[in-house]
Formats: structure tokens, sequence, C-alpha cells
């Protein structure tokens, strides 16, 4: 039996009659690189076009508007005409990005294998005819969505604007923009949790580390500061923790992300950068090339009277995070000496994301300096360029994180580190001085036993 309702095919097969079906036959197996066989009666040609994916649509390509109509009564995401060869178009300039992670993100994983080759645009015709359940975005969106997240900057427009254009003129449920696109969380991952502080001495650094899922049950503790560990050891301390989640509690080692949770006169500390890999016998590589690392506002974790603001400032993120709006990021390349006019300039609606382009000072006070403004404004996003960025020799920042939209800064971030980390000379590749705060304030991290203490104060010394 006919995988179609049997009206749609008898109504389909009755706008073949009389057409030249081999010709059609060898136009669809030269277009989608693919065998559709089959005899020449017409039903039979519309079920095995039915069987493989893309084939009905380029066959509706082809046909008059009648047949077209016809075709809209499948359920499998239809592309008109030109949406197809603009996308193509698309694809065809990202012939040099890897597409197995994109592939297997848009079919999931226990979707069909990817054609061996398949460069972008060969993969189209593979994915536009596969089914999700009717909740979820069609693989071929996600598809462009997770290909968009590799791209570089004016492909990544392109290719996000092609897919909002889709999904306006199809009528797509509104939260399936923000499902496409790629953020700091979906719900699934395991996090490890590191909160980092001085020791009250400020002879060294105290650790706190627990396990947790993004579902807000609670986490499961393995450091509690119990000693107070040098600099030069945080790396190895961290690597040690990860370790453990890797063997003990992640169900799947890629989809573990890290948060760190810093007072602001720590902000410089390169977490992201910190090797890791020996505890669980692989090479040595910053843990920001392995894992999504991110880190959190103690003080906003700690003070009741900053939430108000960002509160406000999260609900804007999640509402309109993954939608363009140049307004939503705020962008200094040099110290503001206002900060009380930055401040009502942070304020303004649409701000949720604040990039600068040098370091911020290493002081506790939020009055200090633009990122303590920031913070005080509720903004839930951050970047700025740890000491030894130099935009002369880099590039400027609003430039290399050049993005359509805010919610796509965490993917950005993640690639520019694991470019650094493969680049020779790394230490001149702006990944390796980018710091990302994703700090909404929706589900907060909070550790299994003891609370909030101010920094400097827990602890005791051994």
């Amino acid at each position: 039996m006919s995988i179609l309702g049997g009206s749609v095919l008898t109504a389909m097969a009755e706008g073949l009659r009389g057409r030249d079906l081999p010709s059609l036959r060898t136009a669809l197996e030269t277009e989608l690189g693919l065998p559709i066989g089959g005899s020449d009666e017409a039903e039979t040609f519309l079920d095995r076009c039915a069987r493989i994916p893309g084939a009905l649509h380029a066959l509706g390509d082809r046909l008059d508007e009648d047949f077209r109509e016809q075709l809209r009564a499948v359920p499998v995401p239809l592309l008109l005409p030109a949406e197809r060869r603009r996308l193509l178009a698309l694809t065809a300039q990202a012939a040099h990005l890897p597409v197995a992670g994109p592939y297997r993100a848009a079919v999931g994983p226990a979707g069909p294998d990817r054609p061996a080759g398949g460069t972008a645009s060969e993969l189209l015709p593979h994915l536009e005819g596969l089914l999700r359940p009717p909740e979820q975005p069609p693989p071929l969106l996600a598809f462009v969505a997770a290909l968009a997240a590799e791209a570089g900057a004016q492909l990544r427009a392109g290719l996000r604007a092609w897919l909002e254009e889709h999904l306006a003129r199809t009528g797509a449920p509104a939260d399936w923009l923000a499902a496409l696109t790629p953020g700091a969380g979906r719900g699934s991952r395991t996090i490890l949790v590191l909160r980092i502080e001085r020791d009250r001495l400020d002879e060294g650094f105290l650790l706190w580390a627990w396990v947790q899922g993004e579902d807000g049950a609670p986490g499961i503790a393995l450091a509690a500061a119990e000693t107070v560990i040098a600099e030069a050891d945080l790396p190895a301390e961290v690597d040690r923790r990860l370790a453990t989640v890797l063997a003990a509690h992640a169900s799947d080692p890629n989809d573990v992300a890290v948060e760190c949770i810093l007072p602001k006169a720590l902000g410089n500390l390169p977490v992201d950068q910190w090797p890791v890999g020996p505890r669980f016998g692989a090479e040595p590589l910053p843990l920001g090339a392995r894992h999504p690392v991110v880190l959190r506002s103690w003080e906003r974790a700690a003070d009741p009277a900053l939430r108000a603001n960002w509160s406000r400032k999260s609900k804007r993120l999640r509402a309109h995070g993954h939608l363009s709006d140049p307004k939503a990021v705020f962008f200094l390349d040099r110290p503001e000496p206002d900060l009380a006019a930055l401040g009502a300039q942070l304020a303004e609606e649409p701000r949720i994301c604040f990039m600068q382009e040098f370091p911020p000072r290493e002081e506790p006070s939020l009055a200090a300096d633009e990122l303590g403004v920031a913070l005080s404004m509720g903004l839930p996003v951050a970047v700025w360029c740890r000491p030894g960025y130099d935009p002369r020799a880099a590039g400027r920042l609003d430039e290399i994180l050049e993005v359509s939209s805010v919610a796509e800064l965490p993917g950005l971030v993640l690639r520019l580190r694991r470019e650094a980390a493969r680049a020779p000379g790394g230490e001149s590749h702006p990944g390796t001085h980018l710091a990302l705060l994703w700090d909404e304030s929706g589900r907060r991290p909070e550790e299994p036993a003891p609370r909030w203490r101010p920094p400097g104060q827990a602890g005791e010394r051994r």
C-alpha cells in the first residue's frame, strides 16, 4: 500500500496522464543523485517518488500548479521552487564547512546515516522529505540552522534570513525559530557547575563543583572548597571534576556544558583556556574547546536587589533572543567615562547583550566599571576580551562576533575557541581571549548543600 493517502495518490496520478514519465524519471534521478526505478505506470512512479526524500518536491517543480496543489496535501514540508534555488545557492557557499555535525543534529541520533561524501547542497534532497514528529521542526530546517552556526557572518546571516522567511511563509509554530537557534541550553545537557572565589587571605582560590541537569533537578556535589588551591593548580582540579562527570554522570560526553560562577573581580580568569583531558585519558585541550563554557555572575545570585532588572532582561532574552535585532547588542571599543549615562543606555528595553573590547577591572564593586554597570542593569549576556587581545591583529570584536541574533553567540564563541585550539600560534586568535557570560535568571545553578556566601568568607584553610 502506498505511503500516500489513496485519494491524493489517485488525483496526482491523474495529473501525470499522458506525460513522458521516463524523461521525468531521468531528470529527477540526475537532480537527486538517487535511483527511482519502478514501472512507467503513474501510480507506481508516484509511490516510488514518495519513498525517496526530496523526489516528490523536485517532481512538483516540473509540473503545473494543479499538481503542486495535490502535493500540498502530503504531510512533508514543501519548498517553493524559488526557495529551493536560493537555498541551493547559499549552501553552495558552504562547501568548505563540515556537515557531519549539522546532519546528525538534523536527523537525530537514530536517523539515517549521511550519504558518503555528501556536501551541504547534495544533502538537501535527502533531508527535504524526511519526517519528524509534527511538534518538531523538519530535519531540513534543523540542518540549515545547524549549518548557519558553523558559517561565517555573511553566510550565517543569509541562511538565517532564509530560515525566518520560510517559517513566516508556512505559518510554522512561533517557537520553532527559537528551537532552531543554537543557544546556551536545550534542556537535556549535563552541566558541570564550578564556583570559584579567592580565599579570605588572598593566598589562592576556593572551588566548589557540582553536577546537575538543565531540568532544574537538585545537583550532586563533587567538591566543597575544603582547601585553598593555587591558581596554577586550578586546571588540574577542574580536569579531575570533569573526569568524574564524564565517567559517572553524563550519558553522552558530547552533551556536557560547563557553567562557572565568578565574582566580577575574577572576570578575567581564563577558565575556558585551562587544559583538560589527562584525567580521562585524552590529550590536553582547552576546556572551552572541548565543551561549551559560559560564566555566571556571583553578585546577581547573591544580591536580591539586583534581581528585578535581571529578571526583566532575562524575560526579554527568552522572548526575543533568537530574533534579529541590532539594538539588542551594545558594543564598546574603549572605556566609557560616564558610567551613569552608560547605565541609562543599557537599561533600554531592547538591550540584552553587552560587549566590550577590553578587560574589565578586577575590582569587586559593580559601580567601578562598564561590566559592573551591565550586570547591575540586568543584561543576561556579556562578552569581553581578556588581557592579551589585540584588535589590530585579531580584528574588531563586533565584527568577529557579528551575529544575526544574541542566541547565536554561544555557538559562535565555541567555534572560535575550537579554531584557536587548532590554529598554529593560537595565542593571537580571538577565540583564546573571549569571555562569555550567559546568565539567564530562569534557571539558577543552586549548589546542592551550602548556599551563597560573600566571596572570600567561605571555606577554611588547612
